[in-house]
């Protein structure tokens, strides 16, 4: 992709909209990072329950959140301080997301 992008560039192409890269997998990648998403909003919910000093509750709530829509990015760069870098365009770095609210009732003992 990077060499074609160069060609093209090359051949007097003075302006790219931009690159997209997506999996044919999506579907099942999604599901795993959805997995994820929950047990890490349910570690993060624990974490502040025992800091209030309550423990958790069921879940009262699950919200999906479309990372697409969501102003999460579909492809982040890999340069330094998400300044553009020659990996950018490399194979290999799509970012498959899932977003989360999850919501627990709160025990107090």
């Amino acid at each position: 992709m990077q060499q074609l992008l160069i060609d093209v560039v090359a051949a007097g192409a003075n302006e790219i909209e931009g690159v997209d890269f997506d999996v044919t997998t999506k579907g099942n990648l999604r599901a795993e990072a959805r997995r994820q998403a929950v047990t890490a909003a349910q570690n993060k919910a624990q974490l502040y329950a025992e800091a209030a000093g309550a423990r958790l509750g069921p879940v009262v709530h699950i919200d999906d959140v479309d990372p697409d829509s969501a102003g999460l990015e579909r492809y982040r760069g890999h340069g330094a301080s998400g300044q553009a870098s020659a990996e950018d365009i490399a194979p290999g770095h799509v970012v498959v997301s899932a977003a989360i609210i999850l919501g627990f009732s709160i025990i107090h003992d």
